[in-house]
């Protein structure tokens, strides 16, 4: 019975599925960005899966870092909020995020919080953007001169 009271309201949602790639090397909100910067710390990439329903978008991103002998696998999930100005989907995200290194780490497993803003250009069911992602330290309030990010690029197909 759930499931066919369920049917209507999904109609009215989206489902996006693609594939990200970030620059590895940090971004520094309030710098300038140059480029010999952002190529020094290789990239990570990986799937990227949105959920739209009305304003409300549910992201699960996962990323695969290759640096030197480790590899890190990173997935980030947010809950936020997605508004459509025009051609532009412009969203706002927080939420968990958890990574496992591979290759002998002292401690593999981390958690931590995030926030992720990303600008895409809706092409039809096709969307092009770039997103940024932040650690989140709730520890003694937001730092946001010191806080350093990832900038990347994402391509989505939405259902």
């Amino acid at each position: 019975m759930l499931v066919l009271c369920l049917i209507p309201l999904l109609s009215f949602a989206e489902l996006g599925l693609g594939g990200a790639a970030f620059f590895n090397s940090p971004v520094l909100i309030g710098q300038p960005v140059t480029t010999s910067g952002l190529t020094s710390g290789g990239f990570s990439f990986g799937p990227d899966l949105r959920f739209k329903f009305s304003i409300l978008q549910l992201e699960a991103l996962g990323l695969l870092t290759f640096a030197g002998d480790t590899t890190a696998l990173d997935l980030y999930t947010d809950v936020g909020l997605a508004l459509d100005v025009l051609f532009l989907r412009l969203s706002l995200g927080a939420g968990p995020n958890f990574t496992y290194v591979f290759g002998g780490a002292a401690d593999p497993a981390m958690f931590g919080f995030n926030i992720k803003a990303n600008a895409d250009i809706k092409l039809g069911k096709l969307t092009v953007g770039l997103s940024y992602i932040t650690g989140l330290i709730i520890d003694g309030g937001l730092a946001w001169d010191k806080s350093t990010g990832m900038l990347g690029a994402s391509v989505l197909f939405w259902l």
